[in-house]
């Protein structure tokens, strides 16, 4: 059947347009950052640079800054064998995996990033706070991010394409790069607007600091009813929670930015790289559906067929249920038989930085 789309990488902003991938053709194999483009094809994107225009010895104290929490946080792993064990342990993994995925891709993607549902002040500052005790920084410098890639999708403006980046900094290196640290509020008006999530997204470490004391007080009884002790309980709590489970789903979203722009079915031709990973929805919520999501991206459901499964999507007819959410919007059948428009960005999308 033939689609009408509309590439949004071809969009002119102002007076210029933005070079499309597809269009302008593929980054070749030899080329490297900072090399001058080839004739006729796309601008390559800036080298990653971390403390740019400081001395070797600040540049390393900033770049120490940005990645010690995280590396720290994924070496603590190797305390799993060492730590007490239990079923409870294993629980608070599962649960803390599903909790944070929730946050990611129910709150932080599909509400945050592309609002495909209405809900009050109160309920929307629970789901800021919610999504952000994954430690993926707040929720408007996550929907800046996301938002700027739905715009520019797998061209040199956006954040993490593989399409033109290596795979590892397109899966999470491009998070401590110069060029993303600031939340651009240009992109996200809309939420900006709400001072306490100005304020989440400043102090974006307080929801997972709230989160770890909670199961660090946990583990802490625990260990106190198993005769171990409060702090063996607590350090083990910590572990196979919030440590595990963080670094899982860590790697569960950047998957998307990664994975599901190098591998898998392209159901529609939406003028990027996205493309449908079945068993990584499996993982990661249904964000695996990522070709469908790029075709229609203010749908709440990024499963558009019965078997396509999409656990986010549940979860958020439940909340609407629950009267918590309402107005959940929904790829009509049009959309999903690939007869409409690809859906274009909001218009306060296009500004740039």
């Amino acid at each position: 059947m033939t689609q009408v789309v509309e590439r949004v990488g071809g969009v002119a902003i102002g007076s210029r347009p933005l070079p499309s991938i597809r269009s302008a053709g593929t980054r070749p194999a030899t080329a490297r950052h900072g090399d001058a483009p080839p004739p006729g094809g796309p601008a390559l994107p800036a080298p990653a640079t971390i403390g740019a225009g400081h001395s070797p010895l600040v540049r390393f104290g900033i770049a120490l800054r940005r990645l010690t929490l995280v590396t720290v946080i994924h070496l603590s792993l190797v305390f799993l064998p060492f730590v007490f064990f239990s079923w409870e342990m294993v629980a608070a993994t599962v649960f803390t995996y599903c909790f944070l995925m929730i946050g990611m891709a129910g709150w932080m993607h599909r509400y945050f990033s592309h609002r495909t549902f209405r809900t009050s002040r109160a309920f929307q500052f629970v789901l800021a706070f919610w999504a952000g005790c994954g430690a993926q920084r707040g929720t408007l410098w996550w929907a800046a991010h996301h938002r700027r890639h739905h715009a520019f999708a797998d061209t040199v403006d956006d954040p993490h394409t593989p399409t033109l980046l290596a795979f590892w900094r397109s899966h999470m290196v491009w998070i401590f790069e110069d060029a993303h640290q600031q939340s651009n509020y240009k992109w996200v008006r809309d939420l900006a607007r709400y001072p306490e999530l100005r304020f989440l997204d400043k102090w974006y470490w307080t929801p997972p600091i709230v989160y770890w004391t909670c199961f660090g007080l946990l583990g802490a009884w625990l260990g106190q009813a198993r005769g171990i002790g409060a702090g063996a309980g607590a350090g083990a709590m910590l572990v196979w929670g919030p440590v595990l489970g963080t670094v899982l789903a860590w790697h569960a979203t950047f998957c998307i930015n990664s994975v599901t722009h190098m591998w898998g079915r392209r159901r529609y031709d939406t003028g990027d790289d996205s493309r449908n990973v079945s068993w990584l929805s499996w993982i990661n919520f249904g964000e695996g559906w990522h070709n469908n999501h790029h075709y229609y991206p203010h749908s709440a459901n990024l499963g558009f067929h019965w078997w396509q499964v999409d656990p986010a999507y549940y979860v958020i007819l439940l909340a609407e249920k629950l009267g918590l959410i309402w107005d959940v919007k929904k790829a009509p059948s049009r959309a999903v038989e690939g007869q409409v428009r690809r859906a274009k960005p909001r218009p306060e999308h296009f500004e740039r930085d």
